[in-house]
């Protein structure tokens, strides 16, 4: 006797449909999402220029001030000459800016204001510099007014203060946007994915329910409950296993160390893998070579503390490599041990990558029996990966945009904000402690000259040597900053005069006695004027010091360079 027709037959073909439809939604959904995020990213690199343009076009308007008052104070000519290129650079800044902001009609409106302050600061500088030319440098000094400078200066900067804030929240916004896509593309993806789920396993139980008529399907049907039962318990370990990477997710956004970020993804495999041993590679920053950073596990399988990529077949295909010990015509890693892995042992090495660069590599072993679920524990090992290596990369990232806020990239020390951020609460700390301060105002003699000697790719090499020799010329509580160009300034708290002209001279001689090397050819030497005021004898202010070192610096120049020079000295 025929089985009947289940009464769920005629919804077959539909729900079939409707599943195929769901993953085609899916899929359109995902390319959707890419390419959103992708437009969004676009924006954001936007952001990051206009904000970078802010910064040069504050940099040429300092540098045309730098150079002018240095004109005024010691009437060089050279200084004369870097006047009137800078005030050519403040053009062509201002004009790089607004073409980038050009598209926000309210940043264009800001943009146009900075330029209006600075064109307002560049007319009194341009007044000083023609009375100097008609009358001297004494009258250009004495018609200087200090207050209408330091007025126009806060208008430039207040324009690019709110220019600066206003492309933060630019940003800001950009970025929740883009985690806005984001989280409603895979909300669409897992509602598709579980719909289209649940359609198959309707149709799979309606098939199953017509089968059961007949003596013979009554007795696959319960091997079936048998085999279900055990594919219940998987699943539940899944289901665990799935919660625990879930865990792993969310703790791993919250580390911040590399050190925090190797043990919480150690702990999780262990969990998810117990007995499993392995190690953690990341790539050199030569990207020849991959070192060991961390290993866990009693090492069933022994693999080098540094590899090359080509020793691993996972660096080299860029996806994961399995091999199960007992197994023939297997490709093994030349990192592991020859003969390995041993019967009854799997191995398994996962690249770590982040934005489709490689940044290092995972090696997992453990016991075959432990990995028999299939390929579920594979792909979760897997998903493990691809957070890991977006982590490190997020921390390599965050850690070299701090290190950009905070440190010129050509010499290494900090820079000018930092400078002023820093200056004010040391001088507070003095104050209050009745201890004193002294700052140092540095300039490398004839830097112009050398450059057009050498190149300026030369004059880098030297700027980042005489970076270096600062650093090591003081302690690790002094803060050392370029201030711009050829210009440095040292910030020694807690050192009184005598101390402080001890520690130029020492910073002095060491750059004297210093050659660079650059493209084989060894360079200089070159040596440096410095010119020290020391709080509170010489001022009380942050601004005062470094007006007054910076005016003593200029009279070291003016009397012969390569010397050091302080405020209450006289030679």
């Amino acid at each position: 006797m025929p089985a009947s027709r289940s009464r769920w037959s005629p919804y077959r073909v539909p729900a079939f449909a409707a599943a195929l439809l769901l993953l085609l939604g899916v899929g359109i959904a995902s390319v959707w999402g890419a390419s959103t995020l992708r437009s969004s990213n676009a924006w954001i690199g936007h952001t990051y220029e206009v904000i970078n343009r802010i910064e040069v076009a504050e940099r040429a308007l300092r540098s045309t001030e730098a150079n002018a008052r240095a004109y005024r104070l010691t009437g060089h000519p050279e200084f004369r000459s870097q006047y009137l290129i800078a005030i050519h650079q403040v053009e062509v800044a201002h004009e790089a800016l607004g073409a980038a902001i050009r598209d926000n009609p309210p940043q264009d409106a800001r943009a146009k204001r900075m330029h209006a302050s600075a064109q307002v600061h560049l007319a009194e500088l341009r007044r000083l510099f023609d009375l100097q030319e008609l009358q001297g440098a004494e009258a250009a000094r004495q018609a200087t007014d200090s207050g209408l400078t330091l007025q126009q200066w806060n208008e430039f900067e207040a324009a690019a203060s709110e220019m600066r804030r206003e492309e933060l929240s630019l940003l800001a916004e950009r970025k929740a946007r883009s985690d806005r896509y984001a989280t409603l593309l895979i909300s669409i993806v897992v509602l598709g994915m579980l719909l289209s789920g649940a359609l198959m396993v309707t149709l799979m139980a309606s098939v199953t329910r017509e089968n059961k008529r007949t003596r013979r399907l009554e007795l696959e049907a319960r091997g079936a409950a048998h085999e279900m039962a055990l594919s219940m318990a998987q699943v539940d370990q899944l289901s665990k296993q799935r919660h625990e990477l879930a865990r792993y997710s969310g703790l791993l956004q919250s580390c911040q160390t590399l050190e925090e970020i190797v043990q919480l993804s150690i702990a999780t495999i262990r969990r998810l893998l117990p007995g499993a041993s392995g190690r953690f590679y990341l790539i050199r920053a030569s990207q020849n070579f991959h070192d060991s950073v961390a290993s866990f596990g009693e090492g069933l399988i022994s693999s080098t503390d540094s590899l090359l990529p080509a020793d691993c077949w996972a660096l080299r295909r860029g996806q994961a490599h399995v091999v199960s010990g007992g197994e023939d015509l297997q490709l093994t890693c030349a990192h592991l041990d020859a003969g390995t892995p041993p019967h009854g042992v799997t191995a398994l090495c996962l690249p770590l990558t982040a934005q489709g660069t490689s940044i290092g590599l995972l090696h997992v072993s453990a016991a075959t029996h432990a990995m028999d679920h299939g390929s579920a524990l594979d792909e979760l090992i897997g998903q493990l990966a691809e957070q890991l290596g977006l982590a490190i990369a997020n921390l390599q990232l965050r850690e070299t945009l701090r290190t950009q806020s905070l440190r010129d990239p050509l010499t290494g020390l900090f820079n000018r904000r930092y400078l002023e951020e820093s200056f004010v609460r040391e001088l507070q700390r003095c104050d209050r402690r009745g201890l004193p301060l002294s700052v140092l105002m540095l300039d490398v003699d004839h830097f112009k000259r050398f450059n057009d000697t050498y190149g300026h790719a030369a004059g880098d090499a030297l700027l980042g040597q005489i970076g270096r020799q600062i650093q090591a010329g003081v302690r690790a509580e002094d803060i050392a900053c370029r201030y711009g160009g050829e210009e440095f300034t040292v910030v020694l708290p807690e050192l009184d005069a005598p101390g402080a002209l001890v520690r130029a001279e020492q910073i002095r001689r060491a750059v004297e006695l210093a050659t660079v090397q650059h493209l084989g050819q060894q360079l200089g030497p070159v040596t440096m004027s410095i010119g020290i005021a020391t709080f509170p004898v010489d001022g009380l202010t942050p601004e005062l010091l470094l007006q007054l070192a910076d005016a003593t610096l200029y009279r070291a120049k003016a009397e012969g360079r390569n010397r050091v020079l302080h405020a209450s000295y006289e030679d």
